[in-house]
């Protein structure tokens, strides 16, 4: 999973500008934004972007896109369910970078964002290669100390990812894929 990351997932072996590492079963996840000439890390918490003013946009996009239907109202109707997708996932990228004061409005300055979602069989690697990986990448944009306080914060969090995965077969990483441990571009060719 992040060991993919020492190599960058992007072309020419560079890494993405934000990198979100979310964890379903959580509600915090970390934000990695490279943009500058030192990494900024944060943890979030879904609280701050899930909030009232999230969900009243999802729910006012989705009736939009409800009644849009024309005059190939089953096609549309077909269609739909990847339309409600792309809503709630540009809802929330729209808020996370809200929250990381990205102006998302300058489509010459959008960053280039990648999703991890830590579970299911990413859970299986090593919680030490994850932590290598996640540490080469912020190598020389932190220094040392704080690549060690947030390789043992994703140490914790994987840990209580772990814990918190049911045992029963309900868990969303069983019905995922190999491919699913690759980087998912939530916000390329969203628009």
């Amino acid at each position: 999973m992040f060991q993919e990351l020492s190599g960058g997932p992007l072309p020419n072996g560079r890494y993405p500008d934000i990198t979100l590492a979310i964890f379903p079963h959580l509600k915090e996840f970390v934000v990695v934004d490279t943009r500058g000439p030192s990494a900024e890390v944060r943890l979030l918490s879904t609280e701050e972007v899930f909030n009232d003013e999230y969900y009243r946009t999802v729910e006012s996009e989705f009736a939009s896109a409800l009644r849009e239907g024309g005059d190939r109202p089953f096609l549309h109707l077909m269609h739909l369910p990847n339309q409600v997708d792309d809503i709630v996932r540009g809802v929330a990228m729209h808020y996370i970078l809200e929250r990381l004061g990205v102006d998302y409005h300058d489509e010459n300055n959008m960053p280039e964002v990648v999703v991890f979602v830590i579970s299911g069989p990413t859970l299986a690697i090593p919680t030490d290669q994850v932590v290598t990986g996640f540490s080469e990448m912020l190598s020389g944009k932190l220094d040392s100390a704080d690549v060690d306080r947030w390789s043992k914060e994703l140490s914790r969090l994987i840990e209580q990812e772990s814990k918190a995965f049911p045992a029963s077969g309900e868990a969303l990483g069983e019905t995922m894929t190999d491919e699913s441990l690759d980087p998912y571009y939530i916000w390329q060719n969203r628009n």
